[in-house]
């Protein structure tokens, strides 16, 4: 999961251009990750943080479901800069989760 959300982070320029840096904290199952704004692991301290399931963040890249409804939703908690957190919430629907 980890090398699958870092690859389609760094493939899609809509993450790059939201310049965020999000430590990922996932679930079903658990893993935790910080990526910076080009989509690699780092270990800055992060603008922003995402809680969320692997199989919303799956519906979300997939376009099963998009980020403000699953964020209406209750579906993840987010927490940071509120456009900036629409940016990357928007980029999420662009990446390729294959895993």
């Amino acid at each position: 999961m980890k090398n699958a959300l870092t690859e389609a982070a760094q493939a899609s320029p809509a993450w790059h251009s939201a310049g965020a840096t999000v430590r990922f904290v996932l679930s079903e199952p658990t893993v935790e990750v910080v990526l910076d704004s080009q989509g690699k692991e780092t270990d800055a301290p992060p603008t922003h943080r995402l809680a969320i399931a692997w199989p919303d963040l799956r519906d979300i890249a997939a376009g099963r479901r998009s980020f403000l409804r699953a964020l209406t939703g209750r579906r993840f908690s987010a927490r940071g800069p509120v456009m900036q957190t629409l940016a990357f919430g928007q980029a999420l629907a662009t990446f390729d989760l294959k895993h």
